[in-house]
């Protein structure tokens, strides 16, 4: 294990990403400056514009937005009663599905009813940032140095730092030790395997992976399939490569397990997790997220691996960060911003990870994970990929119509074409 993490860390200090697009014109926003290890000492503050100024007046309450049904809410809900206790302000939080935020909050926050922080996955930036939905997080070299620059870059843009960031995380296999003797260490091992261990009446399966481009990315980016053209870390947006040959080669690979009937064509997140739980699959493909749930249900049989090889190589995987953003709607900004650095600091990022599972982007944090079942997430990570953060990508997840398409039988290459034809036009009409 400890290889793991020195490998992890050191990979996450490395995977920078360089963001092309341009934020829109910002007011100047007054910056916050935060012990890594407590809330900001309201008497001391960064300069801004010109100005040496404190803090100003607490308020009474922030209003934060978590997503809904979340494992993570429990932790949230602690930490937020943690900073009422250090600092007075009372946290107010609603659920709202991280999907719709960006949306609800385009239409709240002008009429004052939305919230001061929320939460949201780098892929969305881009988007929120041309909505002119957040402001960016000041933060001193000390604060930046806390943090794996991986996570930091993720939610730079022009420059800019727009968030808190939370958690790295990507998927992986976990496995059944009941079922599975050894690991299948390639695709085609995979599916003989399922061959096996599949009995599809009484819903045992070998390999089952979500129906969603998400976690499918994986087979198509194995065969050079690609989200945007990239050229010294500025991406192409003119450039979809998830349909050429690579992308078609890949979906092809996971459409013969459909084709022999060693998965369901109607499959779901939550029957796939349901049946993991059960004891009925040999192995699936989720992320950390999962880990305690799984965990709790099998025991000492669970166990987790990298993604299997395909064409010759462990299959790539999309790396997300998520990160706490301060609303450009809120009326108390800097306080927004403190919030959301109490609550990424070392000890409550620490008690994040230990809770949920997932693991904080900090080198403290990685650099003391002992637990073997980490080992296929971090032996993963240097295999990931970090999904592009600029507003066009809110278009390219409409790939799950492809999917779709092809799990209800249609041939992979009319449907990949057909589908980023219909993305590419969105784009140039839109801009995403």
């Amino acid at each position: 294990m400890k290889k793991y993490k020195t490998l992890l860390v050191l990979i996450l200090a490395s995977l920078l990403l360089v963001l092309a697009a341009c934020a829109p014109d910002r007011e100047g926003t007054e910056e916050t400056n935060n012990d890594s290890d407590s809330t900001s000492d309201t008497t001391e503050s960064n300069e801004t514009e010109g100005e040496t100024g404190e803090m100003p007046e607490k308020p009474e309450s922030l209003v934060v937005w978590i997503n809904d049904e979340d494992i993570a809410e429990d932790v949230q809900v602690d930490l937020f009663d943690r900073y009422t206790e250090e600092t007075g302000i009372e946290i107010e939080f609603r659920r709202v599905p991280m999907p719709d935020q960006i949306q609800e909050l385009s239409l709240a926050g002008p009429t004052g009813d939305g919230p001061d922080l929320y939460f949201q996955p780098q892929d969305r930036l881009g988007d929120v940032i041309a909505q002119g939905l957040a402001i960016p997080i000041d933060y001193t070299d000390e604060e930046k140095s806390g943090f794996n620059d991986v996570a930091l870059d993720a939610f730079t843009y022009d420059g800019e730092i727009y968030g808190a960031p939370v958690a790295i995380e990507t998927y992986f296999a976990y496995y059944n030790k009941s079922l599975v003797d050894t690991v299948p260490e390639t695709i085609e091992d995979v599916f003989a395997m399922s061959e096996e261990i599949t009995d599809a009446s009484q819903d045992q399966y070998g390999f089952l992976v979500s129906p969603e481009f998400y976690y499918l990315y994986s087979f198509m980016n194995a065969y050079g399939g690609y989200v945007f053209g990239e050229e010294n870390g500025v991406y192409d947006p003119t450039d979809v490569g998830l349909a050429n040959e690579g992308a078609i080669e890949g979906l092809t690979k996971y459409k013969e397990f459909l084709d022999a009937g060693l998965m369901p064509k109607t499959l779901t997140v939550d029957i796939m997790d349901g049946l993991f739980k059960e004891g009925k699959v040999g192995m699936v493909i989720s992320g950390p997220w999962n880990m305690p749930l799984y965990k709790e249900a099998l025991g000492d049989n669970v166990a987790t691996a990298p993604l299997p090889k395909m064409n010759g190589e462990i299959a790539p995987s999309f790396v997300g960060v998520k990160s706490w953003l301060v609303s450009y709607y809120s009326d108390h900004p800097e306080w927004a911003a403190d919030l959301a650095k109490f609550m990424t600091n070392d000890e409550n990022s620490q008690h994040y990870y230990d809770v949920t599972g997932e693991l904080a982007p900090r080198p403290e944090i990685l650099d003391s994970v002992t637990d073997e079942m980490y080992a296929g997430y971090t032996e993963q990570v240097p295999h990931g990929t970090l999904m592009p953060n600029i507003p066009e990508m809110a278009a390219v997840w409409d790939m799950d119509v492809a999917i779709e398409l092809i799990n209800n039988g249609s041939d992979v290459d009319s449907a990949l074409n057909d589908t980023v034809q219909s993305i590419k036009d969105k784009i140039e009409a839109t801009g995403q």
